[in-house]
């Protein structure tokens, strides 16, 4: 009697579920049973589990490629308050159409809610220098003593740190 050639059951499975990715365990039992193949719901399973890792490792890889490839976003909210830095004066619309000569899209009512803000922290100081004996080049000396440090409690050790050194000395 000839022996009928053996059939590679988890490949014959992967080969289904290329072609029907979506398929359940039962669909495929069924279905390859109709093509003589005798599988069980468990082969099945962990045959599916596989495929996916596979599947889902691949489509990273592909993805990662794809983000590598794409080119960096750029910060809307910057580029204005860059181009308001280099023109004070300037209207929404004309911020818009600048900012689209240099392929950046965006509305005249972002623009306009960015320069409020913007105008907002200019009335902020010109209070705070009003009320007290500190100038504006004050204000700025200490705004960037603080961006150095890297915030306010960081600030404050290092004044802490000079007041002992001056005591000393």
């Amino acid at each position: 009697m000839a022996k009928k050639p053996e059939v590679n059951k988890s490949q014959s499975i992967r080969d289904y579920f290329n072609a029907n990715p979506k398929a359940k365990s039962s669909e495929v039992v069924d279905a390859l049973a109709e093509q003589g193949i005798t599988v069980t719901a468990n082969l099945v399973n962990m045959v599916k589990s596989k495929h996916n890792k596979r599947h889902k490792a691949k489509k990273a890889a592909t993805s990662q490629t794809v983000a590598e490839t794409k080119k960096p976003e750029v910060n809307k909210t910057q580029a204005v308050r860059d181009y308001f830095k280099a023109n004070p004066k300037a209207k929404s619309q004309e911020v818009v159409e600048a900012l689209a000569k240099q392929g950046i899209t965006i509305s005249a009512n972002y623009v306009g809610n960015i320069k409020a803000s913007h105008n907002k922290r200019g009335q902020v100081v010109k209070k705070v220098v009003a009320k007290g004996n500190i100038g504006l080049s004050e204000i700025k000396a200490a705004l960037t003593f603080l961006k150095l440090m890297g915030g306010v409690k960081e600030a404050t050790e290092a004044l802490a740190a000079a007041q002992e050194i001056k005591e000393i000395v």
